[in-house]
């Protein structure tokens, strides 16, 4: 039903950039990491009226200073199928799109081939705004003193209805089985609505792009001079037509045909020349051009970056330094004028260059762990791994935000702060846990697993022996793998019963992988993933 290609590209793509760009990784991706056959050969033989997606871990995440989203993170094994499954429509997505050199339609290209790098490279945000700081062209002199148009979509993703989804697939001719299994698995996670993709994931990216193509036409076929970054637009106004007339068809357009709206607090009037401008301020909110150029010399900041550093990437860079970004981040006195991208973008630098000082970090800067927790607890399990590493410090300190608002008041930023306990880069001590709370969501309840597993906590995995059957489909595969702390004989003997309690079409894959990887918690735990499958 899903070519083979497709699923280890799959694969290789989720080990290497992980399964969203928001949450920590699935610990039980690996499985597919390490065995690409035979998860191949299972969707191979995948039953699409058997096949019940597990449903997503739902979850608020900030998007703004002031702003919130709803993300979701799918299962391991969901995710492997909902993104194989549009790798083999993507080719036939992308051809409908409008051509990627007039940079109309700016973001995530998809690009064919058998690289882990699902989108082609230089189309990030900040490429973006490099664009858009000469949006005026050099053709004609006097198009920067005409009037343009700022525009977003509300809520985009979450607002997609289910039909168009449908629509796009049949109309750029996907082939049903793929396209089949990418609607059901988005109609299981979005049940509770009838509308909406689910936030943060590659293949979702992908097929919220395409819901625009007859968006980006409109405005194509009415000859105004355009770019779109997802759902941000930024539009030119011609010579002899009316700003509020181009508004008035993109909003009815929306409406009518997508049963979209644009976001009115962020529709403005401005000119060409002011749009480059403030794209320019942008770039060099706290990085004059020089030093966004040394920074991208050292790590690609646009989407696709390896989220896992190597010891060999890991180098003294003699243009930026850790003391030279942390430096930065002191001088910044209200951090609420600079665009969140920019710290995103200070703390991915960070993890790749030595002399990390977590303490510092924590110290001044922990409320960007409340907008930003990825890159930071990133950053700091890189420090971590680095000489000089205050392990004491950072736990007392780590364990007093998880217990303080707003910190706590989010599952999104408790889930990294405790991921920080299960990759490794604190050690785990149950007597600290003895009053904490991992009923408050599944991402708990699964982290609370793996840290009874990494302090080998036999006894209480032998009364969930018994209770694995009452476990959500969420639970379940974090339970079995934390349980290798069994005696040999007895965890396997668990799993040939195990198996026939888990519902998803990986369940014999996973357990035999299990069976097989006795005695390496630790390893799967902590262990960057990577790619193993590129070669087909």
């Amino acid at each position: 039903m899903i070519s083979e290609a497709s699923v280890r590209r799959a694969i290789d793509h989720l080990g290497s950039f992980g399964d969203t760009d928001l949450f920590p990784r699935l610990p039980e991706m690996r499985c597919f990491l390490e065995r690409p056959k035979t998860t191949a050969k299972d969707c191979e033989n995948l039953n699409l009226r058997h096949y019940t997606p597990g449903g997503t871990l739902e979850t608020l995440t900030p998007k703004s200073w002031l702003g919130f989203r709803i993300a979701h993170q799918l299962s391991a094994s969901d995710n492997v199928i909902y993104l194989a499954a549009l790798l083999d429509c993507a080719p036939y997505l992308e051809s409908v799109r409008l051509p990627k050199d007039d940079n109309e339609a700016f973001a995530y290209r998809f690009s064919e081939g058998e690289s882990p790098r699902i989108f082609e490279p230089a189309r990030g945000y900040h490429q973006w705004l490099a664009y858009l700081s000469e949006f005026g062209g050099p053709e004609n002199p006097f198009a920067e003193d005409r009037p343009a148009i700022i525009t977003d979509i509300s809520d985009f993703y979450q607002r997609i209805y289910f039909h168009r989804i449908e629509n796009v697939l049949q109309d750029a001719g996907c082939p049903k089985g793929p396209s089949a299994l990418v609607k059901k698995i988005i109609k299981t996670t979005r049940a509770r609505q009838s509308y909406g993709l689910p936030v943060g994931s590659t293949a979702s990216r992908l097929l919220a792009e395409c819901l625009l193509n007859d968006t980006d036409m409109l405005l194509k076929n009415m000859g105004v001079r355009f770019t779109r970054f997802v759902d941000d637009f930024r539009i030119a106004v011609p010579s002899g037509m009316e700003a509020h007339s181009i508004l008035c068809q993109l909003a009815e357009h929306l409406m009518v045909t997508e049963g979209l709206s644009l976001n009115v607090t962020k529709t403005k009037m401005t000119t060409v020349r002011e749009l480059e401008r403030s794209s320019r301020e942008r770039l060099q909110d706290v990085f004059t051009n020089a030093e966004m150029e040394k920074m991208q010399a050292l790590i690609t900041l646009s989407y696709g970056e390896d989220d896992a550093p190597r010891d060999e990437d890991i180098v003294s860079n003699p243009f930026i330094s850790a003391e030279f970004l942390l430096q930065k981040l002191d001088e910044i006195g209200d951090k609420r004028r600079i665009d969140l991208s920019v710290f995103k973008a200070i703390l991915r630098a960070l993890r790749f260059l030595p002399g990390i000082d977590a303490v510092r970090l924590l110290e001044r800067h922990a409320d960007l762990l409340y907008y930003v927790p990825r890159e930071y607890c990133l950053a700091l399990s890189a420090a971590s791994k680095q000489d000089g590493f205050a392990v004491d410090q950072v736990k007392a300190r780590v364990i007093e935000l998880l217990a303080m608002p707003p910190y706590s008041d989010l599952a999104y930023v408790r889930s990294w702060l405790l991921y920080l306990f299960v990759d490794g880069t604190i050690p785990v001590s149950l007597a600290d846990w003895r009053y904490y709370d991992f009923n408050r969501s599944v991402i708990e309840r699964r982290s609370h697993f793996f840290l009874r597993g990494l302090a080998n906590d036999r006894a209480f995995f032998r009364a969930q022996k018994t209770q694995l059957g009452s476990l959500s489909e969420w639970e379940k595969p974090a339970a079995l793998m934390a349980a290798m702390c069994l005696p040999e004989d007895e965890y396997k003997s668990w799993l040939s019963v195990a198996a026939s309690q888990l519902s998803s079409p990986f369940a014999a894959t996973y357990t035999n992988w299990l069976r097989d990887r006795y005695g390496a918690l630790v390893l799967l735990l902590s262990e960057p993933h990577q790619p193993v499958c590129t070669d087909l």
